[in-house]
């Protein structure tokens, strides 16, 4: 039987840039109280991170907030929402911010026999060991496989802290790079890929994976039309490659 994962989006109708997301979530966090950890995924006693994947989640699409909560980050939201003043003090401005909408489901992190196709943005898929040894690999089919063990890893040490690792094997598929870029992210600059792939899994729209995913990065989506690989693939091997730690 397949466990499910508690999902609910909101969406506010506050304009947002893309650089101000680390902005939105400490005024989130700052409004419901910074005892609450799952609001900013700090570890308040020890002064560093919850390496773990964040129950609350910072995005911004088509210049609208968004926050994407799961399992017992939905009940966290009281904190905020129960505030009597929602206004938010964001990079020097008054934002009050409104409701545009909600959107409440319940996920089967399972297996399906056919492959989805998703795509991923701005995913930090590289620690800095691993950077290494992506600069190392000889030419581009060697580096997407290596990306391609790598999200594997990633999802799959997701649907885990989520108690939802399915037991039949989980498969990805890069199938396109799509955009491979420098930004910055933490005063650092890293590559963030842009990639379509095909899985088994069912992941839901607007999750984060790997580094900076509770604030914008590495953003997946289903893409609705279908796969039109079948399942009759080599099989892929368990890979010796880290898995990167959302923070």
């Amino acid at each position: 039987m397949a466990r499910t994962v508690r999902y609910l989006l909101v969406q506010f109708d506050t304009a947002i840039r893309p650089w101000e997301l680390s902005a939105f979530r400490s005024a989130i966090a700052r409004k419901a109280g910074w005892e609450h950890e799952l609001f900013h995924n700090h570890d308040n006693a020890s002064g560093g991170f919850h390496y773990r994947i964040p129950l609350i989640q910072y995005k911004q699409e088509c210049g609208r907030a968004l926050m994407l909560c799961l399992n017992e980050g939905i009940e966290e939201l009281q904190h905020f929402f129960g505030r009597p003043d929602w206004t938010l003090e964001l990079n020097g401005r008054t934002a009050p911010i409104r409701i545009a909408r909600l959107q409440v489901k319940q996920y089967p992190l399972t297996v399906t026999r056919s492959l989805l196709r998703y795509h991923i943005r701005h995913w930090i898929a590289l620690s800095q060991d691993n950077y290494r040894v992506y600069q190392a690999l000889d030419n581009l089919v060697e580096r997407l496989y290596f990306l391609q063990q790598i999200l594997r890893n990633q999802i799959v040490a997701l649907c885990d802290q989520l108690h939802a690792l399915p037991e039949e094997r989980i498969e990805v598929h890069i199938q396109n790079l799509k955009d491979e870029r420098w930004v910055s992210y933490k005063g650092v600059k890293v590559l963030a890929f842009s990639i379509e792939f095909l899985s088994n899994a069912i992941l839901p729209d607007y999750l984060g994976i790997g580094k900076g995913a509770s604030v914008g990065w590495g953003v997946v989506k289903a893409l609705r039309k279908p796969a039109k690989m079948t399942r009759e693939q080599p099989k892929q091997t368990d890979s010796q490659y880290p898995v990167v730690h959302f923070t």
